[in-house]
């Protein structure tokens, strides 16, 4: 059963920004916040996430993901995200 995220993803991955309209300055400040900074520090320099989108490799993409998830500082970053696009 798909969810919010579901669709927001399938939206941001087939072009469609419905989900994102009127919602710049909410991410912009989201993606600002030490939770934020804290993803951007274990993802470095994005080169392995660069590399698994690249390749299309979804293992890599998904292990990656799960690994931010797995925070708190993700959980929240993502609970923050959920409520944004309710």
């Amino acid at each position: 059963m798909p969810t919010d995220f579901d669709k927001l993803a399938s939206d941001l991955l087939a072009g469609h920004n419905s989900a994102l309209n009127g919602k710049n300055a909410a991410l912009k400040s989201l993606a600002e916040t030490q939770d934020a900074r804290k993803i951007k520090q274990m993802l470095g320099n994005g080169d392995t996430v660069k590399k698994a989108m690249a390749s299309g490799d979804t293992a890599a993409l998904e292990g990656i993901v799960k690994n931010i998830l797995s925070t708190k500082e993700g959980a929240r970053l993502a609970e923050e995200l959920a409520k944004m696009f309710k």
